[in-house]
């Protein structure tokens, strides 16, 4: 104890002789130009807002924004100036500015723009947002969302599906073959694969990788298998597009073409053929012979993901 008390001593001998070294109001210059910034602008409340905005005002009280008996909300605090900041400067100025309008458009930038829903949505599936890959790209949070639409989520358009595709044409051209995961029927969204947000894999897929957010309804085809196919192990996206294809099963290159990017074809039937016309009206299991006529690899190989069985090791079981 002894040995400690005059480390306490110098401690709080440097503490108050800094207290009294510096200046007693001195403040930092961000503190000033906030401070300055609360004198010039003050809060006129929701009712000055609606003289002029009464429709965005009533759509934004139809939505979980505008719930006054939840103290998260922003009608449970500042109403409408809690996101779009006092509205002195915009009263004074006849409505012409000197407000933050939230736009996607808007010249006060989506970094400034977003600052004013991540005070709020800053957890959860919102936790990742700076620097992911729409963070990157200067994307605000209302080119997706509006509290004034009364959509689902708060979403800009009706629905996830017309909203992603405003920007991701081609993804709505791969939705459309014949082939595709069913969003255009409704039976599955964007998010479910996807968090617009930020993840942790590549192209925000809300998983640890491809593989697991693919393994969460094909749990079947997760394994351990005995038999393994490597690509399969190694990537779905080896083999298969995951918005839509214009071949069978996702797949990215007809069979057996696909399969012979690894797999060379000399010597094994995995060439698509026809019968010659020496070979017309005979069957062609009769004429097989160095060919699959118009056949592929999984007439055979249809274990193709992994086999159990112990004389799989072709994957044909």
């Amino acid at each position: 104890m002894r040995t400690r008390l005059p480390t306490l001593f110098c401690m709080v001998m440097m503490i108050l002789l800094f207290q009294t070294t510096t200046p007693v109001g001195a403040a930092t210059q961000a503190d000033s130009q906030a401070t300055a910034q609360a004198t010039d602008r003050s809060y006129v409340g929701a009712d000055t807002c609606i003289e002029c905005h009464e429709d965005y005002y009533d759509s934004y009280m139809k939505n979980r924004h505008g719930i006054a008996a939840d103290p998260r909300t922003p009608e449970a605090q500042m109403g409408c100036e809690s996101c779009h900041g006092p509205g002195s400067e915009h009263v004074d100025a006849d409505g012409e500015g000197g407000i933050r309008s939230l736009n996607a458009d808007s010249a006060d930038g989506a970094a400034i723009n977003n600052a004013a829903c991540l005070q709020c949505h800053a957890k959860g599936g919102q936790a990742l947002w700076h620097g992911s890959e729409h963070d990157g790209r200067n994307l605000s949070c209302t080119s997706c969302h509006s509290t004034h639409n009364n959509y689902a989520n708060n979403l800009a358009y009706e629905s996830q599906e017309e909203t992603c595709r405003q920007c991701h044409k081609s993804i709505r051209a791969e939705l459309l073959r014949q082939s595709h995961h069913p969003i255009r029927e409704g039976k599955m969204n964007c998010s479910d694969c996807h968090n617009a947000h930020g993840t942790l894999a590549d192209k925000l897929v809300d998983a640890q990788s491809a593989n697991t957010k693919c393994f969460e309804c094909h749990a079947d085809l997760r394994g351990p298998y005995l038999w393994e196919h490597p690509p399969v192990v190694e990537d779905c996206l080896s083999c298969h597009v995951p918005h839509g294809s214009s071949r069978n099963a996702l797949l990215n290159a007809k069979t057996p073409y696909l399969c012979q990017r690894c797999h060379s074809n000399a010597a094994h039937p995995s060439q698509l053929g026809a019968r010659s016309n020496a070979e017309a009206g005979q069957s062609v299991y009769r004429v097989l012979n160095n060919r699959t006529f118009y056949r592929a690899c999984l007439n055979c190989h249809v274990a193709i993901h992994g086999s159990n069985h112990p004389s799989g090791k072709s994957l044909a079981r």
